[in-house]
C-alpha cells in the first residue's frame, strides 16, 4: 500500500511538472522565440553562451548545495506573480525589454518551485549572470553605439599620431589627406563591452574576495574595452597609409575584431592576477564550500515538491497568458481615413509621396504611413513629412522613437532638446523633441513626438505609460509617430528652420487628425 501511495506521489509530481512546462512554454513561447531572434544581432551574440555559462556556475557550486534543504518554497508563486505582471505590463506598454526580463524572473519562480528559497539564494551570482541573456532596448543600445564611436575615434588618432601618422578627424571621419576611413557602428566597440563585462563580472566573483577589487574588475572592463577598439581602428589606419587599403580590409578586418577580445581579455586577466599576486587566501576558481551537513540532503526527492504548488504555477501561466492575448483581441479601432487620401499640398508647400522598401516596412511594423517629401514654393525649402500609423500597438508592432533610426543612418546629433510650441485645438501648448545632425558637413532639423489617442507625447518613456494606461481604460492603444525633417539651406540658421517648420505644423495639424484620429 505504501509503495503504490509513493508511486502515485511521483506520478503526480512528473504530471504536474510536464503540465507546468507546457504552461510556461504557452506563456512566453512567442518572447522566448523573438528573443533568441534578438541574440542574432552581433552586438548580443554571447547571450548564446549565456545560459551555458549559468550552468557551470551551478555545477561550481555543486559540494557547497548539498547543505542546502530542497523544498519547494510558496515565494516561487508570488515571484510567478511579479513575472506575469512584468509580462503584461511590457505587453500593454509596447515594450519588449520587459517581456524578456519576465523570462528571467519566471525561470526564477520556478527554481523556487523546485529547490527552494535557500538553494536560490546560494545561486543569487549564477542568476544575476544569466540576466544577460536580456538585451539593451534597441534606442539605448544605437546611443551608446554613437557614443563609444566618438571616443574610440579620438582615442585612435592619438595612436596613430604616436605613430607618426597626419591624421584629422570630424565626428566619426579620420582624414589621412589623401583618404578618409569612418568609424562605423560594428567598431564602435560596445559589442566588446557587453562580454567583456560578463566576463569582468565572472572573474570578480571566481578569484577575488574584497569588494573594492570586485568593483575595480568590473569597472575596467570599460576602458579596457575603448583602449582594445581604438587599438584596432588605429591599426587598421596605419595599414591603410603604410600597406594598402586592401590589406586594411582584407583579413585583418575580419580577424580584427577576435583581436580586440583577445587584447581585452588578456589585460583584463592581467589586471585580475595583479590585484591577486602576493595576497594569501585568493579564492580558487571554483569555490567550495566544505562545511558539512546531512550527507545527501540535497538529493532530488519528489516528495519534497508540492505538486498543488506546480498546479497553482501552471494556472498562473495560463492565466497572465489569457490576459495578454485577452487585451491585444478587445482593442478598439478608430473610424479613420487612410493616407492615401493625404493631401499633397499644404499651404505653400507642394509635395510627391513616396514609398518604403519592403524590408524597411517589414522593421517598421506600421499598420499605415505616409511619406511625403515637400519643396516650399517661395524659400525653395525641403522637407519631408513622416508618419507611421498603428492601429494597435504590442511589443513588436509599435511606434518607436526615431533617435535610434537617425543616429544608426549615420548622423551626428549636435543638439537634442524639448521644445514647446502652439498646437491648434484640442492640443495648445504642447512639448515635442528637436533634433539638429550633423552629416556630411551638413545640419539636418529634425522635430517629432507621438501623437496617441488624443495627446501629443514627447517623452517615449510617457508614451509607454499612456499606452498601459489607455490599454486598460479606453481600450485602445491606436496611435503614429509624427516626424519632420528640414535640411538647412547654405547660409540658413536654426531659427529660421524652426519657424518655418512650425508654419507649417499648423497648418499640417488642422489635417492629420482625420488620419491619427483623436
Amino acid at each position: 500500500m505504501a509503495e503504490r501511495i509513493i508511486n502515485k506521489r511521483e506520478w503526480l509530481f512528473w504530471l504536474s511538472s510536464v503540465v507546468l512546462l507546457g504552461a510556461f512554454c504557452v506563456c512566453y513561447y512567442v518572447d522566448i522565440g523573438l528573443l533568441i531572434k534578438a541574440w542574432d544581432n552581433q552586438d548580443f551574440s554571447y547571450c548564446y553562451l549565456v545560459p551555458f555559462l549559468f550552468l557551470y556556475l551551478v555545477y561550481t557550486k555543486r559540494q557547497s548545495l548539498k547543505t542546502h534543504e530542497m523544498t519547494s518554497s510558496l515565494s516561487g508563486l508570488l515571484v510567478l506573480c511579479v513575472a506575469g505582471m512584468i509580462h503584461l505590463a511590457g505587453t500593454m506598454g509596447s515594450i519588449v525589454t520587459l517581456n524578456y526580463m519576465a523570462i528571467w524572473v519566471a525561470v526564477i519562480g520556478l527554481a523556487l518551485l523546485f529547490v527552494g528559497a535557500k538553494m536560490v539564494k546560494a545561486l543569487a551570482f549564477p542568476f544575476v549572470i544569466l540576466a544577460f541573456i536580456v538585451p539593451l532596448p534597441p534606442f539605448l543600445n544605437n546611443l551608446l553605439t554613437f557614443k563609444l564611436k566618438l571616443v574610440s575615434s579620438a582615442l585612435s588618432v592619438d595612436m596613430m599620431r604616436l605613430a607618426g601618422l597626419a591624421v584629422l578627424r570630424e565626428g566619426n571621419i579620420l582624414d589621412f589627406g589623401v583618404t578618409q576611413l569612418q568609424v562605423v557602428d560594428a567598431c564602435s566597440g560596445l559589442r566588446y563591452v557587453y562580454p567583456l563585462l560578463l566576463t569582468g563580472l565572472v572573474f570578480a566573483y571566481l578569484f577575488h574576495k574584497t569588494w573594492w577589487q570586485r568593483g575595480l574588475i568590473i569597472l575596467a572592463t570599460i576602458p579596457i574595452s575603448i583602449f582594445s577598439n581604438a587599438l584596432r581602428v588605429a591599426i587598421t589606419g596605419y595599414l591603410t597609409m603604410r600597406v594598402s587599403q586592401d590589406a586594411a580590409q582584407g583579413f585583418f578586418h575580419g580577424f580584427s575584431g577576435w583581436l580586440v577580445f583577445m587584447v581585452s581579455f588578456v589585460l583584463l586577466s592581467v589586471l585580475s592576477w595583479l590585484l591577486r599576486f602576493g595576497k594569501s587566501g585568493v579564492r580558487n576558481p571554483v569555490h567550495v564550500n566544505r562545511q558539512q551537513g546531512n550527507p545527501g540532503s540535497s538529493s532530488f526527492d519528489t516528495k519534497r515538491i508540492r505538486p498543488s504548488y506546480l498546479w497553482t504555477a501552471s494556472v498562473l501561466f495560463v492565466g497572465f497568458w489569457g490576459l495578454s492575448n485577452g487585451f491585444a483581441s478587445t482593442q478598439a479601432k478608430p473610424i479613420r481615413k487612410t493616407f492615401e487620401a493625404f493631401p499633397t499640398t499644404i499651404g505653400d508647400w507642394q509635395g510627391e509621396k513616396a514609398y518604403l522598401r519592403e524590408e524597411i516596412l517589414s522593421s517598421l511594423w506600421a499598420d499605415d504611413y505616409i511619406q511625403i517629401q515637400f519643396r516650399n514654393s517661395r524659400t525653395r525649402n525641403r522637407l519631408l513629412l513622416f508618419v507611421p500609423y498603428y492601429g494597435y500597438q504590442e511589443p513588436r508592432h509599435t511606434a518607436h522613437s526615431p533617435v535610434s533610426c537617425l543616429i544608426g543612418g549615420g548622423f551626428a546629433p549636435r543638439s537634442r532638446k524639448t521644445i514647446r510650441r502652439n498646437f491648434p485645438m484640442p492640443f495648445g501648448q504642447v512639448n515635442i523633441n528637436q533634433m539638429i545632425l550633423e552629416k556630411g558637413g551638413g545640419l539636418l532639423l529634425t522635430n517629432y513626438w507621438f501623437q496617441q489617442r488624443g495627446r501629443i507625447i514627447q517623452s517615449e518613456y510617457w508614451n509607454k505609460w499612456y499606452l498601459f494606461q489607455d490599454s486598460l481604460i479606453k481600450r485602445r492603444t491606436d496611435g503614429a509617430l509624427v516626424r519632420l525633417e528640414m535640411p538647412l539651406r547654405e547660409g540658413q540658421g536654426v531659427e529660421d528652420a524652426q519657424a518655418m517648420l512650425d508654419s507649417f505644423t499648423v497648418e499640417l495639424m488642422d489635417v492629420l487628425p482625420e488620419f491619427v484620429p483623436n
